[in-house]
């Protein structure tokens, strides 16, 4: 059965998840960007209030926020409850195979899984396209199809969904996002991902700015339940 993620930026938010019935909270500051960095002292509160066993997951921003100067001093504890850590890779230049490695190897954590994660309107971010990421071979468990620009929804087009089928093969977890519509969801059911990662879905007026909506959550958790089981493929 695949899973629902919430994308929240305070511990009060994350209760109201919970409460809706997400199977895993993610902490991301939407203010920041697509995958905007929440502050360090977010995840810990977050951390604290979910209950033990539900997994959390954690927005760094653009990988290009990680290079040089612009570098965040990371507390030592900072990880320490996360289960997923995931970079965009808007603008990241054609380096950013190393770069992304020389993060994930500077971000050790005991049970962190890195997520690899896709934008499906790619060009627009300068982004690194769908095919070189499947194609790169860095380690990471699991890859998230996001959208850089959030004014608009994802777009499923064929191309798109035969590499998310790719990389299902690949045997890698695969979370969806970029906006969960009536528009999309048919495409979003045939992908049989194992997340389903939402933000302005679950929230006032679907506006991804707002506060979290507890009753949106409990919506959108009753839909990600009757999605295809990815293990009747």
């Amino acid at each position: 059965m695949a899973r629902l993620l919430v994308s929240v930026r305070s511990a009060d938010e994350a209760r109201k998840a919970v409460a809706g019935g997400a199977s895993i909270i993610d902490v991301k500051e939407p203010s920041n960007g697509s995958l905007g960095r929440a502050s360090f002292e977010s995840w810990r509160d977050v951390a604290h209030v979910i209950p033990a066993g539900l997994p959390l997951s954690v927005a760094l921003g653009e990988l290009p926020e990680w290079l040089g100067d612009a570098r965040p001093a990371v507390p030592g504890d900072a990880l320490k409850d996360a289960c997923y850590c995931k970079v965009g890779l808007a603008g990241a230049g054609p380096n950013w195979v190393e770069a992304w490695n020389a993060l994930a190897a500077s971000l050790v954590a005991p049970r962190i899984r890195w997520i690899a994660v896709v934008y499906t309107d790619w060009t627009a971010a300068g982004a690194p396209s769908p095919t070189s990421i499947l194609k790169a071979g860095f380690p990471y468990e699991g890859v998230l199809f996001d959208t850089w620009d959030k004014s608009k929804p994802a777009e499923w087009t064929p191309e798109l969904l035969d590499i998310a089928e790719e990389f299902l093969e690949g045997q890698r977890s695969l979370a969806v996002a970029g906006g969960l519509t009536n528009e999309n969801l048919d495409a979003i059911a045939a992908i049989r991902p194992d997340i389903v990662a939402v933000r302005g879905a679950a929230c006032e007026g679907g506006d991804r700015l707002r506060d979290l909506d507890q009753a949106r959550v409990e919506a959108l958790a009753e839909v990600v339940r009757k999605l295809p089981d990815r293990r009747r493929r």
